[in-house]
């Protein structure tokens, strides 16, 4: 059975998968969930972050894991799964976007956020002591996770940490249909961050057909058991092949 690498959005960390990762043990799935540089627990200076830090932590988390891998990616980090995939195909069994952010190759993910939250990202960032940024309360309840009731949001949303703004700035450096690795993209029916428009566009770039699920952006928290399911599937198919 491939074993299951989690990694996280933006202003997450590896605590957002601590459900998934209960049910994914049930099911007889391995998994690993991490923070990435600057995120959750880590403590690495946000300032200089950029895409390549991230595809290096997940390179590093790979190469640490006996098995191979399914690789699940949450939001932009699904601009830094085809990175990541180009330097480790032989050991990734499949790759996963849930509600993910794609660029071909040359874009960079700032260009793909909606027009009308760009330049809040931007303001936020100069504003900050760190390249950084983190959104409001009320503004994250209502585009991450908008189906939990508002105890649960503010507990959610004080785990948030600030998320760098580098590693949206810089270009992707793969063209992910033409990714040897399998992969799927799952659209949420009721995300707020990427309406489902905006998410066929990403599953389009990632060079497959979206599988559609009901849930919200932040499914790994408000649904951990359908989140769960959806990887253990992947799982169980690849480990027959």
């Amino acid at each position: 059975m491939p074993h299951a690498l989690l990694v996280h959005g933006g202003g997450h960390g590896a605590w957002c998968w601590a459900d998934v990762q209960r049910y994914l043990s049930s099911a007889g799935v391995a998994s690993t969930a991490f923070d990435l540089p600057g995120s959750g627990d880590d403590l690495t200076p946000r300032a200089d972050l950029d895409l390549d830090d991230y595809i290096a932590a997940c390179v590093g988390q790979i190469d640490a894991i006996d098995d191979d891998v399914i690789v699940v990616g949450h939001s932009i980090a699904g601009l830094t799964l085809p990175g990541v995939i180009a330097q480790r195909s032989s050991r990734i069994a499949h790759a996963m976007f849930i509600a993910a952010l794609v660029t071909s190759r040359g874009e960079q993910g700032i260009d793909s956020i909606p027009a009308d939250r760009r330049p809040t990202y931007f303001t936020m960032a100069e504003q900050s002591s760190d390249n950084s940024f983190l959104p409001s309360f009320e503004a994250a309840w209502q585009r991450f996770f908008p189906s939990l009731e508002e105890h649960r949001a503010r507990v959610a949303y004080q785990r948030l940490t600030p998320q760098p703004l580098g590693p949206y700035l810089q270009a992707n450096p793969v063209e992910p249909t033409e990714l040897e690795v399998p992969r799927s993209y799952l659209l949420l029916q009721n995300d707020r961050t990427f309406p489902i428009a905006v998410a066929r566009e990403f599953a389009q770039v990632t060079g497959v057909e979206p599988i559609i699920r009901s849930g919200d952006h932040c499914w790994m928290i408000t649904d951990p058991h359908a989140c769960a399911n959806a990887i253990a599937e992947v799982a169980a198919a690849r480990s027959w092949r």
